[in-house]
């Protein structure tokens, strides 16, 4: 049986795709490898940065599998069991320390949103919806919709999307900072995977530790976000790559990072 999260590693750079059709439903069975292929991610010093994205152009990736979840709706216990499935796996994704890029090509709905709000930059095509409908089904989004994505966008933003349930496009997605960039149609995923080769060129240490630092500041106090930039700003400049990054520039040159 083929997989249904595919990876793909070449110069630094893991591509992920999900691939569910038709719409690349977050079923177990995807949750349970999507999660495996974190722990692979996290494992792996060979990997600088992350391209996720969803097989076919009709979705990026789905959220919940509703036949599914219609079924368990009304047990308490199966339902719990999904949703800390899905916390976990959500949450391995979010705790990545490389960069990861989501390659939207497709529409990005409830779950699929909640998934691409785990990733540091979002490519979008200028075709597809984003949003949290889960208002209009008489749900709330509940893989981390309520709280990333005020974070990502603010709270009067969040608040329009959550409540009223209703889509937003590329552009309007685009102006409110919920994604980076606005591709050319067809084009999500060659720009995701651009993005992802810069990212994979700059030296890995001081990259992981800028994300680990904007995550601090994202949910610490701005005392204790400090404290944790100081901390991990001394362990980046005694690395070999921050001595040639100074040197390189002093001699005007290009600097040849090692990734140490």
């Amino acid at each position: 049986m083929e997989s249904l999260v595919q990876i793909e590693v070449a110069d630094g750079v893991a591509t992920v795709a999900v691939v569910n059709p038709p719409v690349n439903a977050l079923a177990d069975p995807v949750l349970d490898e999507l999660g495996a292929a974190a722990r692979r991610l996290a494992a792996d010093d060979a990997v600088r940065s992350v391209v996720l994205t969803g097989g076919g152009e009709r979705s990026f990736i789905a959220g919940a599998d509703l036949r599914h979840f219609a079924e368990i709706l009304g047990d308490t216990g199966e339902m719990a069991a999904h949703v800390e499935l899905t916390a976990g796996v959500f949450g391995a994704w979010d705790a990545l320390p490389m960069p990861v890029v989501a390659a939207i090509g497709g529409h990005a709905m409830g779950g699929g949103l909640e998934l691409a709000l785990t990733c540091d930059l979002l490519v979008v095509d200028p075709r597809a919806k984003l949003g949290t409908p889960e208002v209009t089904l008489g749900l709330i989004p509940g893989a981390g919709g309520t709280q990333r994505l005020p974070r990502r966008i603010g709270l009067a933003a969040a608040t329009r999307m959550l409540l009223l349930g209703t889509p937003v496009d590329a552009a309007t997605a685009r102006a409110c900072g919920l994604v980076d960039v606005v591709a050319e149609p067809g084009a999500a995923l060659p720009e995701a995977h651009a993005l992802a080769v810069r990212l994979a060129a700059l030296p890995a240490r001081a990259v992981t530790a800028a994300k680990a630092a904007l995550r601090t500041a994202a949910q610490a106090p701005l005392a204790e976000g400090l404290a944790a930039e100081r901390e991990l700003f001394l362990g980046v400049a005694a690395t070999a790559d921050a001595r040639e990054g100074a040197i390189a520039f002093l001699a005007k040159r290009p600097p040849a990072f090692i990734h140490a």
